[in-house]
């Protein structure tokens, strides 16, 4: 198991913490007809890192492990998928195993609404040092926009649900984008 120190090593797994960046990590932009659906996608909280040990020695920033649990890590938005698309409640989907649970939704802004929740993340480690466990649970905001030269210019905050139920239940499924990071924004892995 990728989690237990190797036998002989002396040496324990390194265990930290990810925080992802402070930005959306994926989105996706569709129409239908004549409305345009924009979907985007936030992490917030933070997820455990389990690193098999190290027999280099080498310093943990010169380690290999935190560098690809790190670019992993960055890349948790790809393959997370939309499906049964209603607007009452979309249902976010992953290649990757991630469970998610819808927990609310409320006015995120104009023509705008936020679905939040829980996303349970399950990545099994590997046997080699390149091949971190990551586990953990995150807090999820997806925002849905829908805009439409037939909206009122005043937003009903009442009748987007109607307004645009249609338009929603025409979709099959949208594909989420993973949105590149930036540099001052990055994820970070912390120590435990």
């Amino acid at each position: 198991m990728a989690t237990e120190p190797r036998k002989g090593s002396g040496e324990q797994p390194s265990v930290f913490r990810y925080v992802p960046p402070e930005q959306q990590i994926a989105r996706a932009v569709t129409y239908i007809g004549d409305v345009l659906l924009e979907f985007s996608l936030q992490f917030t909280g933070s997820l455990t890192v389990v690193c098999p040990p190290d027999e280099t020695g080498a310093p943990l920033e010169e380690r290999p492990t935190p560098q690809i649990a790190g670019a992993a890590l960055h890349r948790i938005a790809d393959g997370l998928f939309i499906s049964a698309v209603r607007a009452d409640r979309p249902t976010i989907e992953s290649n990757g195993g991630h469970r998610f649970t819808h927990k609310s939704t409320t006015i995120a802004g104009p023509r705008t609404r936020r679905f939040s929740g829980e996303c349970a993340i399950e990545i099994p480690g590997g046997s080699g040092s390149d091949e971190p466990a990551i586990n953990g649970s995150l807090g999820y905001a997806l925002d849905v926009r829908a805009l439409a030269p037939s909206d009122p210019p005043v937003p009903e905050a009442g009748d987007w649900l109607e307004r645009h139920d249609m338009s929603f239940a025409s979709i099959g499924a949208v594909v989420l984008e993973p949105v590149p990071v930036a540099a001052d924004r990055a994820a970070r892995l912390y120590a435990s």
